[in-house]
């Protein structure tokens, strides 16, 4: 009887910290606006947590008269959650978002399935490495990250547009994307995915797009 009220307690913490550890994982997804956050890696990692406890369980209970596996049944999670965090990514106008996410998801499931095993050491330091991945490097990120925007033109003819990109090659400024959309009467709309390091560029660049002939409209999102 106080084995199996051991093993429920021990359950309980398991499951109980999966609770945490997903949940302090998913809050900084959802203050940063994504669409998996706060309940749903709480219930990756629960889930996760609970494939490795029953694994565990059945390896323990069959392993005498049936050759069990207890990783078969945490490695399946593992691939069912590339679904879930696919789900995550998204790609637009600006590039592809969700990446980290995607990620978030993916390691929370690991560590839910370490906290299962009873790796607790192993699922607590990766946890906090996570956290500081998320909180901490966040910041240094955008430090070393160059800013985005997207240049807005108006070209009437075709031809220009190679011209509108060579311009642009000319400043400290990389061309991440363009995409080209046609208008009425022979006029064209191009959208270039820019990153830069100083705004004041920006000014400049447009003012020096606008003396080429064609160049109907030039400016950048603010």
């Amino acid at each position: 009887m106080w084995d199996i009220l051991l093993n429920n307690g021990e359950v309980i913490v398991k499951l109980l910290l999966a609770v945490v550890v997903g949940g302090f994982t998913g809050l900084e997804r959802e203050k940063s606006n994504q669409f998996a956050g706060f309940r749903t890696h709480i219930l990756v990692c629960i889930g996760s947590c609970v494939t490795s406890i029953i694994g565990l369980q059945l390896f323990n209970q069959y392993s005498g008269v049936s050759n069990m596996d207890p990783a078969r049944l945490p490695a399946q999670v593992l691939s069912g959650i590339g679904f879930l965090g696919a789900g995550a990514i998204l790609k637009n106008s600006n590039g592809i978002r969700g990446l980290t996410t995607a990620a978030g998801i993916w390691t929370t499931a690991c560590i839910g399935i370490a906290i299962g095993y009873g790796q607790y050491v192993l699922g607590i330091t990766a946890w906090a490495l996570v956290l500081a991945t998320l909180y901490l490097l966040k910041k240094f990120d955008k430090v070393i990250k160059k800013s985005q925007t997207i240049l807005k033109a108006t070209i009437f003819n075709l031809d220009d547009v190679s011209v509108v990109f060579n311009k642009i090659k000319t400043y400290p400024i990389t061309i991440k994307s363009f995409q080209i959309e046609g208008g009425e009467e022979n006029t064209w709309y191009v959208n270039f995915l820019i990153e830069y390091d100083k705004k004041n560029i920006l000014d400049q660049l447009v003012e020096d797009l606008k003396k080429i002939d064609n160049v109907i409209y030039m400016d950048y999102l603010k």
